[in-house]
C-alpha cells in the first residue's frame, strides 16, 4: 500500500524534504568507431558547446540509424540545449532499436519527462529501465525521487533501499538512510490520523443510526395511538327494533 501525505509545514506527518538529488545524465562509453560527424558534434558538445554540436549529430544519426553512441550523444546535446520534446523523440527512437543500452535510453528519456514536471511518466520510464536492467542503480534512485514527489511514500522506500543494496557506496547513503527513518516516521503519523479518522467516522455513523431509529421509533408510537383513537371512534349504537311506517 501507498501512503500519500501531503507537503507544506512542520505539522506532524508532513512530507519530508527531498534529500536525494536525482542523477543525471547517462553518457555513452566511447566509441570504437565513429562518423567524422559523430566524432566532432561529440568534441563540441564536450566543450560546452550543444547547439554547434546538435546538427553534425543529427546527421550523423541520419546517415547511420544504428549508432547508438551519435543517438545518445543527440539526446543529450538537445536536453543541454533545453529542448526537452526532442531529447525524448531521439531517446524513445534509441530505446525502440536493437542494442544493448536501452536502459540508458530509457533512463535519460526518464530525466527528460522529470525535468517537465511530469512525474507519472517519469516514474513509468524508469520503471522501463529497471525492466531492462534490473541492476541499473541510478534509475532506482530517480524512481525513488520520481516517487517522492508524486507522495508514494511506500514505493519510494523500496526503490531507495534498492539503490543502497546495488551502489551502498553511493555518496548519497548517508542521506538517503535519513530519508528512510523520516519516511518510516510519516508512514507511522499517516496510520495514526487514519485510525482516528476512521474511528471518527464509526462514531458519527453510530450516533447518526441512533438518530434514526428514535425517529422511527417515535412515528411508529404515533402511528399506533392514531389508530387506537380512530377504531373509538367507530364504535356507533346500533338500532335492534325493525322500523315500521304509518299507512
Amino acid at each position: 500500500m501507498n501512503a500519500r501525505l501531503g507537503t507544506g509545514g512542520t505539522r506532524r506527518g508532513a512530507l519530508p524534504a527531498l534529500a536525494a538529488a536525482f542523477l543525471c545524465l547517462a553518457l555513452p562509453a566511447p566509441a570504437l568507431s565513429e562518423t567524422a560527424d559523430a566524432a566532432e558534434g561529440k568534441r563540441l558538445f564536450l566543450e560546452n558547446r550543444p547547439a554547434e554540436a546538435a546538427p553534425l549529430l543529427a546527421r550523423a544519426v541520419s546517415a547511420d540509424p544504428a549508432d547508438e553512441d551519435a543517438r545518445l550523444w543527440l539526446g543529450i546535446a538537445y536536453q543541454q540545449l533545453g529542448r526537452l520534446d526532442d531529447a525524448i523523440a531521439a531517446f524513445r527512437a534509441g530505446a525502440s532499436r536493437p542494442g544493448t543500452r536501452r536502459h540508458v535510453f530509457l533512463f535519460n528519456m526518464a530525466n527528460c519527462y522529470a525535468a517537465q514536471g511530469k512525474m507519472v511518466f517519469a516514474e513509468e520510464i524508469y520503471g522501463q529501465a529497471i525492466e531492462a536492467r534490473p541492476d541499473y542503480a541510478p534509475a532506482f534512485l530517480n524512481r525513488a525521487n520520481a516517487r517522492m514527489k508524486l507522495e508514494t511514500l511506500v514505493a519510494a522506500a523500496e526503490d531507495y533501499r534498492a539503490y543502497l543494496g546495488l551502489d551502498p557506496a553511493s555518496p548519497q547513503a548517508d542521506e538517503i538512510r535519513r530519508l528512510l527513518e523520516l519516511i518510516a516516521g510519516n508512514l507511522a503519523s499517516a496510520a495514526e490520523l487514519k485510525a482516528f479518522e476512521e474511528a471518527k467516522r464509526l462514531a458519527e455513523e453510530a450516533a447518526r443510526q441512533a438518530l434514526l431509529d428514535e425517529v422511527a421509533r417515535a412515528l411508529l408510537e404515533s402511528a399506533q395511538d392514531s389508530t387506537s383513537i380512530s377504531a373509538g371512534g367507530e364504535d356507533v349504537q346500533g338500532y335492534e327494533d325493525d322500523l315500521e311506517l304509518d299507512d
